[in-house]
Order: C-alpha cells, then structure tokens, then sequence
C-alpha cells in the first residue's frame, strides 16, 4: 500500500487519472448513447489529497466539437385520419407582403382609358351563297318525224267546242294537207296559251266483236297528231293522247272515225 500512495503523489500518477478520464469521455462520445449531450467528469480531489500530497491541478477539459443533428426517420403513422405532430412542417410559408400604409393614390399612375367603341352607320350586307352547280347531262324527248300529208287521204275539220275535230278514213292514219293545217293552227293557239293543254280524243270504227282492232287504230292516229304537235314546238309534257276505240254512239255529226282536239281550260265536263 505504501508503494501504491507514492506513485499518487508522484506527476506521472496524476497525469495517468487525467488520460484515463479523459479516454472515458472518448469512449462515451463514440457510443452515441447522448446525441447532443456532453459528457463531463469531476474528480474528488479531497480523496486524493486523503492520500497525502499537494492536490492535482484541475485537467483541463476541452470542449468536444458540436456534432450535427441526426435526423431520424420517423415510423409511418397508421391511417386513423389524423397526421401526428412530428409530421408537420418546420418552414412556414411567408405571410404576403402588405402594401404600406403610407403609399399615396398619387403614387400610382392612372391606367389608360380604353378606345371608345365605333358604331357602324349601316349593318354589314347579308351574306351571299352561292347556289351549287351540279352539271346534270339532260336527255330531252326525242321528237318523232314529221307526218307528211298524203293527197289521197280523205278527212277534214270541223271546229268544236274548246277545239276542232279531225275526220280520217277508214282504216286510214293519214292526214291530208287540209287536216294537218288545222293541227298547226291548234299549235299556234297553244303557243300563245303556255298554261294550255291539248287534249286528243281518238275513236276509230269496227265490229264490236272484235275491239282491240280500233283501239289499235285510234293510237295510230292519236301519234300521228302528237308528232305534228311536238314538230310545231309543242312539248310532249301539254299533250294528253286519249285511246277511246270504237264509240259509243255515231252519227252524221259524230262520225267513228275522229279525233276531237280540245284546249284543256274549255274541256267539256266528263259525263
């Protein structure tokens, strides 16, 4: 023990206690056990002047450099709805910069007053569309030739009511040049009348047993006086050809072999 208590009185056992707290505050510091705190160690040197000798200077303790804030991550909060505190933001977004109170109306400059508005005198013309031209190839009805007259066809005209009537011969189609005048001067009536239709009844004598015959007949004489129509400029569409065949009733004044020529506005009613 005696050996022991001079070694403390000696400088170098003095300055052994001080490196050894010194490595206890080193070894503290690595363990992390204290993020921000510093470690401190005191010695009682009344216990060392106990054991005889002048009392050790007081070690120095230098203070440890400042470590940097470990941020840890926090645990993800459970989804109650409601974020925890530590969650919140540090930075507050800056309140926005108010005008001062001392600044003058006069300090603004007036904006400038906006363009007066200009009222046309007249509206804008309508707007014209341009109708669209569809090129469409017509194909006109084709006109039959010309019945020339025969010298030898017998018939005349007899003008009617509303019209004129043509006589032909029997079994005959032709027209004479008495018979076909009187159809170019119904023609020029039309012309003068373009609302006017003509309206061509055609009979044709026969045997009652046999009609078809007449019938026959009466369409070949209703063309013929439809072609001289169409050749004097008539068109088709204002002539109406009726295929009447044998009659009803003949006479010396209704013979069956005619065709009754009528404008369509002094037509007789149909009995």
């Amino acid at each position: 023990m005696s050996g022991l208590r001079k070694s403390f009185h000696k400088p170098d056992g003095r300055r052994l206690l001080v490196m050894t707290g010194m490595l206890a505050v080193a070894g503290l510091m690595a363990t992390g056990v204290a993020e921000t705190a510093r470690a401190q160690i005191t010695t009682d040197t009344s216990a060392l002047g106990a054991l005889g000798g002048a009392a050790p200077e007081k070690p120095k303790t230098e203070a440890s450099p400042a470590r940097k804030p470990v941020h840890r991550q926090t645990a993800p909060a459970q989804k109650t709805g409601k974020s925890p505190a530590a969650t919140k933001p540090e930075t507050q977004s800056a309140p926005p910069a108010t005008t001062t109170a001392g600044a003058t109306p006069s300090a603004a400059k007036p904006a400038k007053p906006p363009p007066a508005a200009t009222i046309p005198a007249a509206p804008p013309p309508p707007p014209v569309l341009t109708p669209l031209v569809i090129p469409v190839e017509l194909h006109p009805f084709p006109i039959p030739p010309d019945p020339q007259p025969s010298k030898d066809a017998k018939g005349d005209v007899v003008p009617i009511s509303g019209g004129l009537r043509v006589t032909f011969g029997a079994d005959s189609d032709q027209l004479n040049q008495e018979t076909k005048n009187g159809i170019l001067a119904f023609a020029n009536m039309l012309k003068e009348h373009p609302d006017v239709r003509a309206l061509v009844d055609v009979t044709a004598s026969g045997v009652p047993n046999d009609l078809s015959r007449p019938r026959r007949m009466s369409l070949s004489r209703g063309l013929v006086i439809r072609a001289v129509l169409m050749n004097a400029g008539i068109p088709s569409t204002r002539i109406y050809v009726r295929v009447i065949g044998l009659p009803n009733k003949t006479g010396i004044e209704t013979p069956a072999d005619r065709a009754d020529i009528r404008r369509s506005d002094e037509a007789p009613p149909e009995k």
